[in-house]
């Protein structure tokens, strides 16, 4: 009897002191969010999940603006990215079945996909080692504007006419959202049903996620649709979401489903599920490093001291998270609304708030902005003037004007910048500094973060020479034509639906520009004529045009 009694007085001292911390914790996550806890502009829906419970959830700001309507744990966002554990669930639930295999040649399922010299497998999209074109900046580059339709069927056809492959499968890790879109079609043809319904039979229904879909008709009414913004207050404007492209993306849902999902999968880990454990399997490249990317999934062994299981998404306004810390049983899970929202930032408070001093520190940025300026005579000034090369195309310029140092990075607004010492100065538009070294006539290396820059003699262009890069261009793979005219010494393209783009000279490479749709390199036939350019992006690579 004794013993029960202290059991019982014990339980119940348990129970006072959660309910006596809860307070303290809203209070914290509060404070994190608080930015976003206002009635006119949008923001966030938090769920934290701990032993596969949840032990908190809240929404922030508006989840409609015109009318009025206040985020809830029941508010559907579109959640980008973060789909893609569900396109990798399916996947490995068909091998599971033995429907398919990893090493099977993609053209098994997908006969319209080009031929290329190498072998693409599933294992290939799946880890995002295909050589497969990344589809937004390669329609945009086709025309498509990012506020309209993206529709699957505009994928589809995107990769029947790709050329050639980015890389060769397996020797490179570049995120392509068409991979994601490929792997779904391929569910689609192992399974017998298209994805939407699959996803809807094998995941949303037997986890009772009756809020969610994956959306094939972005015309469809979604109930409790929180609305996509940027800005806030007065200033915020609507973001049109007219995407169709499941597989990669175009999942509909709230936080009360994801819980559901969450607590399904930190089950699956535990009770060491085959499906959820290949889901967790990640790879190795060709040349023997390691990808981190596993099944719509990336799996970080040193996240913070930590081991996490993540994903995020953003797309139009929304930006999304769902993070995993499976050995500590804890999971977060945030849906926002508002474009300016930093998901990775308001994940790791969240976590520090309940995890503590398990959250190690990262890395440090520097922040010399409250350190003391200084004055430079301008002799010295002089000597850091000039271009420097921080990457391949991307460089800085550093100029005096009225006895401050300005800088200017290619394609970029001009910054100036702030002394800290005669030869520290930081840029508070980049946020942070710019250190010159091997310092004598001039500065030869300037360290930007962990860049050391070199020096470069800027290669000039004559307007003869600008003459020979204008014409007509067409891409049989994009269907499209770019034209290219030179007006007062500067170069422009142009295509009907982007408008006109100015063309920046690289500065240590002939032939090359930079613009705000990629780096275009001007090609030349044996007597030296331009032939033709070739387009490169952040992901897709050397899109070629023949001048016509």
């Amino acid at each position: 009897m004794k013993l029960y009694l202290t059991s019982l007085l014990l339980l119940f001292g348990l129970l006072a002191s959660a309910q006596s911390n809860q307070p303290k914790i809203e209070q914290r996550i509060d404070s994190i969010f608080k930015n976003y806890a206002i009635k006119t502009g949008p923001g966030v829906a938090v769920m934290i999940i701990k032993d596969q419970q949840v032990i908190f959830k809240k929404g922030y700001g508006m989840a409609n603006l015109e009318y009025d309507e206040p985020i809830t744990p029941a508010s559907v966002f579109d959640i980008a990215s973060v789909s893609k554990q569900f396109t990798g669930y399916a996947i490995s639930t068909l091998i599971q079945q033995g429907k398919l295999s990893e090493d099977d040649d993609i053209h098994k399922y997908l006969p319209d996909v080009p031929q290329y010299t190498h072998k693409i497998t599933i294992h290939n999209l799946i880890h995002h080692t295909s050589g497969i074109r990344d589809w937004p900046m390669t329609l945009n580059l086709a025309g498509w504007r990012y506020d309209e339709d993206f529709l699957f069927d505009d994928i589809m056809r995107m990769v029947k006419h790709q050329k050639d492959l980015d890389f060769e499968p397996g020797s490179k890790f570049s995120y392509s959202n068409t991979g994601y879109n490929l792997l779904a079609e391929i569910v689609g043809k192992a399974s017998g049903k298209p994805f939407p319904q699959w996803v809807k039979e094998n995941i949303f229904n037997p986890l009772n996620m009756n809020s969610s879909l994956v959306m094939s008709d972005h015309q469809k009414v979604v109930k409790h649709l929180a609305a996509s913004y940027y800005g806030n207050g007065d200033g915020a404007g609507k973001i049109n979401d007219a995407l169709i492209a499941y597989g990669s993306s175009s999942i509909y849902t709230n936080t009360e489903d994801l819980a559901k999902w969450v607590i399904f999968f930190q089950k699956g880990i535990e009770a060491k599920d085959p499906v959820i454990e290949r889901m967790l399997q990640t790879d190795v490249l060709t040349n023997k490093e390691k990808n981190t990317y596993a099944y719509g999934l990336f799996v970080d062994d040193n996240d913070h001291g930590l081991h996490s299981i993540s994903h995020d998404g953003g797309w139009a306004g929304y930006r999304t998270l769902i993070k995993n810390y499976p050995d500590e049983k804890f999971s977060i899970i945030l849906l926002s609304n508002a474009a300016d929202f930093n998901v990775d930032a308001g994940g790791l408070e969240v976590a520090k708030a309940f995890l503590g001093g398990k959250i190690k520190p990262g890395p440090q940025r520097e922040d010399l902005q409250n350190v003391a300026t200084v004055k430079v005579d301008e002799k010295q000034l002089q000597k850091y003037t000039g271009s420097y090369q921080l990457g391949t195309g991307w460089y800085v310029t550093f100029t005096v004007e009225n006895g401050n140092l300005m800088v200017q990075a290619n394609g970029e607004d001009k910054f100036s910048t702030a002394a800290k010492s005669d030869s520290v100065f930081w840029v508070q538009g980049y946020g942070s500094s710019f250190t010159f070294r091997d310092i004598k006539d001039k500065a030869y290396t300037a360290k930007y973060r962990n860049i050391i820059a070199k020096r470069i003699v800027p290669i000039t262009v004559e307007t003869d020479q600008l003459n020979d890069y204008a014409g007509r261009y067409h891409s049989e793979e994009l269907e499209t034509d770019y034209k290219i005219t030179l007006n007062n010494g500067k170069l422009t393209i142009y295509q009907i639906r982007l408008g006109d783009i100015p063309l920046d000279p690289d500065l240590a490479i002939s032939d090359q520009f930079s613009t705000r749709i990629g780096s275009i390199s001007f090609t030349r036939d044996t007597q030296g004529k331009v032939n033709g350019l070739n387009v490169s992006g952040g992901r897709p690579k050397n899109i070629r045009f023949f001048k016509m």
